[in-house]
Formats: structure tokens, C-alpha cells, sequence
């Protein structure tokens, strides 16, 4: 510790804004890797065909979507950020890390490792990578209110949607060179260790406590005083969620078109003329391209601040108007067209969560903000489990209608 507080003391600021985006990177690479891999997986364990073949069907679909792996990577992650806002305050924040760690691991170990005919295991192993997920989420945001949040969040969120276009491009690029999605997944093991190293490394609590007791002067800009007690009991958190909801319904507007277009259309757009001859090879690449949307977004904060969050969920549902009419109509000539729409999609995607965070540890104050930070992630993972539930149906009418 002692050799840390060195490097601390002479680069605090440098050391907090790596720590913390290789945090917000590797707690979403297990969610965003299950996600690329979707396809693969139900594809590779679809051991009972369809009565109808796929080489029937206009959209080439999979007989399950892969919505149903989005609830799996989704559903159990909700209930932890339900709950743990009002309780996770009484744990310590190591004791929290090693549980993320653990199942960040495993994840990766039980989805790689599982053979074909255990279908129910590697959905398991989805369910650690959203626990994984999730309950990182809202520790490293409380944690986050510790710092200041000209660093923290920034690169919290730069690193978080990093995680998106690394792993998305990672997977897609080992397996088109021949990896299989299996190996690709286990190649990942790499994470947890990184995501250690980056909890090791980043400034305690104490230390940045005792160092910068005056720089509690965060706050002169005046935030909006709510009106309540500061206290850590459940009626004062509950009467804090109302001020929060002005924060919380845009983003999960905006989880649910984008997941919606992401786990039911994506597949379904599909070009079978195009230079990417593979569909599973397609929705990699929009998986890529997708995620780097978000990544770009999420790492302009300190360029581009936008305060009326309504404005993305708007431009979030007509994205998804112009993939279904696409989907019915085919009037793109080109799949560039579909990845200049999904490239969008990432953008708006990526704003709306970074400019909601930004929103929240500007105007709600210091001694309410761990909390207010943590249960406003709840807000998109509704918004991806609700799609998810949405999305399964949606995609089989779709595929259903296009049997010839």
C-alpha cells in the first residue's frame, strides 16, 4: 500500500481515470462478448431443427431469438440492481469486488467449456455474466461518488462502451480467422485479470478521503437541493426515487428501442448479396459497429453535453421504425445503409446514458448521489428486459411471415 500511496500521491488524477475506465471496460465485456456471441450460441447448440429449414425463410432466422439470450444476460441483473442500492451500502467495497470478479470468471469458463447438449448450463453462465455485469454497474458508479466526478464518470462511461467495441470486435475478429466462439469466449480469461489489477491499483477510499477533505468544494456550482433527509433509511430512499425519474424514464425508453433493434431485428436484417456472404458473420459486424457508436458517444461528454434527455428516446424510436421498414420493405440497396443506421443507433444510445449520469452527479447532492447513482442503472435494465420479453414474439411473427 505504502508503494501505491507513492504513485497516488504524484499521479492521482491520471491513476484514477485508467483505474476507472479499465473498470467500466472490463465490467462489460462478459455482457457485451455473450451478447456478440448470441448467434453462435444458439446456433451452435440448436441440435432440434425447426419443421420448417431456415433455407425456406426469406429472413434466414434462428428458430429461438436471440432476445432469449438478451434475458438471460439481462433478468438477472435487474434483480440485483433492484435491491442492492437499499442494502449494498452495509457491505464493503472489496467484499462486493470479489463477488463481481468471481463471476465475471466463471461466465466466461461455463459458456466456453459446456458441451452442445447442456444448453440449460450455458444459459448459467450468461445469468453469472449479467450478475457480474449489473452488480458492477452499481458498485463502481456508488464507488464513483468517492472521486470526482470529472473523472470518474468520464471514464467510467469511455471505458464501458470501450467494453462494447473491444469485445464486440474481438469476438467477431478471432472468429472470422478461424476461432472457434467457443475458444474466442475462453481466450477472453484475460478480463478478470485486468479488472483486479485496475481495483488494486485505484486511490482507497481513505486515502482519498484524508487527501482532499477540502475539495468537497465540488458542489459551489450549487446542485438542486432535494428535499429530504440524508439518511441511509428506506422511506427517505424511496421519497429520493421520485427526483430521480426524470433521469430514469429516458434511459429506459432508450434500452428499449435499441435492445429491441438490437436482439430482434439485427438478425433479420439480413443481405444475402452482401460481401459478408456468413448471416452469423452480419450480425457480428453490426454488433461491432453498433458498439462503437456507443463508444464514441460515451467518451464525448467533455465535448458535447446535452441536458434534455427526452431527445434520445425520440430518436431512438424512429431508428427502430426505419430497421422494421427495412425489414418488411428491403428498399436499402446496400447492407452499408443498415451500418450507417446502426452506427447511429450506438451514437444516440451511448449519449443518452452518459448525459443521464452526467445529469444525475450534477444536480442531485453529494450525501444523496451513492445512492441515486446506483438505483438509476435499475432504469436500463428494465428497459433491455422489457425489449427482451418484447423482441422473442416480434421475432417470430416476423420469421413466421416470411416462410415461402
Amino acid at each position: 500500500m505504502k508503494i501505491l500511496e507513492k504513485y497516488w500521491d504524484k499521479y492521482y488524477s491520471q491513476v484514477v481515470l485508467v483505474s476507472y475506465w479499465c473498470l467500466g471496460l472490463c465490467n462489460n465485456y462478459a455482457y457485451v462478448i455473450m451478447l456478440s456471441a448470441a448467434h453462435d450460441i444458439l446456433s451452435d447448440n440448436d441440435e432440434v431443427k425447426s419443421a420448417k429449414p431456415n433455407a425456406t425463410n426469406k429472413y434466414d432466422c434462428n428458430e429461438l431469438s436471440t432476445g432469449a439470450v438478451l434475458l438471460a444476460d439481462i433478468l438477472p441483473g435487474i434483480v440485483i440492481k433492484l435491491i442492492s442500492p437499499f442494502f449494498m451500502h452495509k457491505i464493503k467495497y472489496w467484499q462486493k469486488f470479489s463477488f463481481i470478479l468471481t463471476l465475471c470468471a466463471s461466465s466466461f469458463l461455463i459458456v466456453s467449456l459446456t458441451p452442445n447438449s447442456m444448453r440449460w448450463l450455458i444459459f448459467v453462465g450468461i445469468c453469472c455474466a449479467s450478475l457480474s455485469t449489473s452488480f458492477g454497474e452499481v458498485t463502481f458508479l456508488a464507488l464513483s461518488t468517492f472521486y470526482s466526478r470529472e473523472l470518474s464518470i468520464p471514464a467510467w462511461s469511455s471505458g464501458t462502451g470501450a467494453a462494447g467495441i473491444v469485445g464486440s470486435f474481438g469476438y467477431a475478429g478471432l472468429t472470422s480467422l478461424g476461432l472457434s466462439s467457443r475458444n474466442t469466449i475462453l481466450v477472453m480469461l484475460f478480463v478478470p485479470v485486468l479488472m483486479l489489477v485496475s481495483f488494486i491499483v485505484l486511490p482507497s477510499i481513505g486515502y482519498t478521503q484524508n487527501r482532499f477533505k477540502e475539495i468537497e468544494m465540488d458542489f459551489k456550482k450549487g446542485p438542486i437541493e432535494v428535499q429530504v433527509k440524508t439518511n441511509n433509511n428506506l422511506i427517505h430512499q424511496i421519497k429520493l426515487i421520485r427526483h430521480i425519474l426524470k433521469f430514469m424514464i429516458p434511459l429506459f425508453l432508450v434500452y428499449f428501442f435499441q435492445y429491441f433493434i438490437n436482439q430482434g431485428l439485427f438478425e433479420l436484417l439480413y443481405f444475402k448479396d452482401s460481401f459478408l456472404k456468413q448471416h452469423s458473420e452480419q450480425y457480428r459486424w453490426y454488433s461491432v459497429i453498433y458498439q462503437l457508436g456507443v463508444f464514441i458517444s460515451r467518451s464525448s461528454i467533455k465535448c458535447v453535453k446535452v441536458k434534455f434527455l427526452p431527445i434520445f428516446p425520440i430518436l431512438q424510436f424512429l431508428n427502430a421504425l426505419i430497421a422494421l421498414s427495412q425489414i418488411f420493405f428491403g428498399y436499402m440497396p446496400s447492407i452499408w445503409f443498415v451500418f450507417v443506421l446502426v452506427l447511429w443507433e450506438g451514437l444516440v444510445a451511448g449519449s443518452c446514458y452518459v448525459n443521464a449520469y452526467n445529469q444525475v452527479s450534477i444536480e442531485i447532492p453529494k450525501q444523496n448521489r451513492e445512492f441515486s447513482i446506483a438505483f438509476t442503472s435499475f432504469a436500463n435494465s428494465i428497459g433491455i428486459a422489457v425489449s427482451g420479453v418484447v423482441s422473442i414474439p416480434v421475432h417470430n411473427a416476423i420469421c413466421n411471415s416470411g416462410y415461402q
